[in-house]
């Protein structure tokens, strides 16, 4: 294969290159900001690098355990797919995921049992969750859902992870593999004197049109007991069922999702800031978690409708749950 560079006056000099060499200066280029650079040297190049950008692209979906539709690579350069899932997971900030691996069992008379101590964040960014004195700890179930564990909440169960270096400013997105009863929160801010910033069931209306378990609610508005002023509803209940939820914090571009499905949008749920995350109750210690939780992954981005739904339909998968695409539900 001949390449025709100009050379240092000017002319052109030819040198011919065979595929495996191609090849092999492709595969020396990590991640898609070098193979662009690579893509715009000549056509052979070009065509080296998005073979290696789509060998790098499978790679790191399968270590974030997502795939593309198999068409995806039809729509757009591997190199420009690549970047893109780059970025999605750097703004990867915690990932929780039950398994023997992750968990750190507690010891009680010398043997191991299945309460848990801590929980070991997969992302990289180390903000590992611990158990929070005074508290009871939650019990890991290693064929909860699908023949995968998860971690059960009796109701008085808290973790805490590690408080982030500086509180994270919206937008934030907050998926989640677990199921809930009643009146009850399945994650918030660090503690009391945080900012809310709450995925539950709750905040009832006096309304007969939403009798029966609780609705589940996502806002970050004010801090403390009080009830917040600005929230987003959806329709799913907290009757013990489990569900992937997506919760999306941007300000008035809020938006929950439950199982694929968009139970709701368009509203103001507050400007507050994460400080770190609570599992298994409210900020202020009193609304605990009556159920279970199998997978958190947060990012600080607002997460755009294909990852978003590419990733919920891996979890649904994964977990046996079911999924559909992206519809309005009114409540």
């Amino acid at each position: 294969m001949e390449v025709v560079p100009k050379g240092r006056h000017g002319r052109r000099e030819p040198r011919w290159l065979d595929e495996l060499i191609l090849q092999t200066i492709a595969l020396s280029v990590d991640g898609s900001r070098g193979l662009a650079k690579l893509a715009c040297v000549c056509a052979p190049l070009r065509a080296a690098a998005r073979g290696v950008a789509a060998t790098q692209l499978q790679q790191l979906l399968h270590r974030l355990q997502t795939a593309l539709p198999s068409l995806a690579l039809d729509d757009e350069s591997p190199v420009v797919t690549l970047a893109r899932w780059e970025a999605w997971a750097a703004s990867n900030v915690l990932w929780f995921q039950a398994n023997l691996q992750t968990l750190t069992m507690a010891r009680f008379g010398g043997s191991c049992q299945r309460a848990v101590r801590a929980w070991a964040d997969m992302s990289g960014g180390r903000h590992d969750a611990a158990a929070v004195a005074n508290k009871s700890l939650p019990v890991y179930n290693e064929c909860a859902i699908n023949g995968h564990g998860a971690l059960e909440f009796s109701g008085q169960s808290v973790l805490h992870t590690q408080a982030f270096g500086k509180p994270l400013p919206q937008p934030i997105t907050i998926v989640v593999v677990a199921r809930a009863r009643g009146d009850t929160t399945i994650v918030d801010s660090l503690g009391s004197n945080s900012g809310r910033f709450e995925l539950c069931h709750g905040y009832p209306s006096a309304t007969s049109a939403v009798a029966g378990p609780p609705q589940v609610v996502i806002t970050a508005d004010g801090r403390g007991v009080d009830s917040p002023s600005k929230l987003l509803r959806g329709a799913t209940r907290g009757t013990g069922l489990w569900h992937v939820y997506t919760a999306i914090f941007d300000g008035p571009r809020s938006e929950l999702f439950v199982d694929g499905r968009c139970e709701g949008s368009g509203k103001n749920i507050g400007n507050g800031c994460l400080d770190g995350l609570s599992m298994g109750c409210d900020h202020s210690g009193v609304f605990h978690l009556k159920g279970s939780i199998a997978e958190l992954r947060l990012f600080n981005r607002h997460m755009d409708p294909a990852e978003r739904s590419q990733l919920e339909a891996a979890l649904a998968l994964r977990y046996g749950l079911s999924h559909a695409s992206v519809s309005r539900v009114h409540v």
